[in-house]
């Protein structure tokens, strides 16, 4: 046990020191932390200095937390630090053709959206929920009904000042939202790429869909694994290219929020590290 947390506390300085000498790029980093967790982490939030992406469920909108968010909201203000947002996904469908089932999910996303406008959080990331196993036959009838979904959220979106960004999951090419995108026509609503589900799911390479839907691009979800399942390992231990990714985001002059997605506080801290070190590596070029 001591060695594991001799080696927690020099993962904690390391990243305390490279997030000293890196406040550009800091300032577009987050790191996942579900609601229903984040008053354990305050102290570390705070020692760290990252901004953090709240995942808040369908059972934590339930809980009507108005009073949690605003000690959020003071706390983020207090320590001069940013957030994002992951809305509930699961058993969610904005392009369901069950009309009471994408009702319910738009008012699921109008929830969230109301509740953490206090938080003026910089992205709201929901999913775009796109399977080829049950949709892709009937495409053109998935993107109508989810356009419809999108623009009826876009207005609680802009109130709460935010930005919507639909990530990819099982979507096999950037196409399906990229069409989904521009047929929604909508400066509030964009892309949250998951470099890891792309990993898995994808036919094609993640580069091409940073090279197809580059701007529309909002946020990064950044994890890694070994391409068989999403196992949210630190950056580095999978086998993503995810140096090779994060340069080409630098040169094509891209700016999303940079998420990292890790199962636990070391890997967490570990691929921030590796973050810094990638994009710094980068700049000094």
């Amino acid at each position: 046990m001591s060695g594991i947390k001799d080696n927690m506390n020099g993962i904690k300085d390391n990243v305390s020191g490279t997030t000293d000498n890196m406040n550009g790029i800091k300032d577009h980093v987050f790191i996942h932390i579900p609601f229903n967790s984040f008053s354990e982490y305050r102290s570390r939030i705070a020692g760290y200095r990252i901004n953090p992406e709240i995942l808040v469920t369908a059972e934590d909108l339930d809980g009507a937390p108005n009073e949690d968010i605003e000690k959020i909201g003071r706390f983020l203000e207090e320590h001069k630090l940013s957030c994002t947002i992951h809305g509930p996904f699961l058993d969610l469908n904005p392009g369901s053709s069950d009309s009471k089932i994408r009702r319910i999910s738009q008012d699921r996303y109008r929830q969230l959206l109301s509740l953490v406008a206090p938080l003026a959080p910089k992205v709201v990331v929901f999913h775009a929920a796109f399977d080829h196993l049950f949709y892709e036959e009937r495409t053109g009838a998935w993107l109508y009904r989810s356009i419809e979904t999108w623009l009826s959220v876009a207005e609680a979106a802009e109130n709460a000042r935010t930005s919507i960004a639909l990530e990819n999951v099982l979507e096999r090419t950037p196409q399906i939202i990229q069409e989904l995108l521009l047929k929604i026509n909508s400066p509030s609503i964009g892309m949250c790429f998951d470099i890891g589900h792309a990993h898995i799911f994808s036919q094609v390479p993640s580069s091409d869909w940073i090279t197809v839907l580059g701007p529309r691009i909002f946020e990064l979800h950044l994890h890694d694994n070994h391409g068989q399942k999403d196992e949210h390992l630190a950056l580095g231990e999978g086998t993503i290219g995810v140096e090779g990714l994060l340069k080409m985001v630098q040169e094509k002059e891209l700016s999303p929020a940079l998420t990292i997605e890790a199962l636990n506080e070391e890997h967490a801290l570990l691929s921030v590290q590796r973050l810094c070190t990638f994009l710094s590596k980068k700049e000094r070029e």
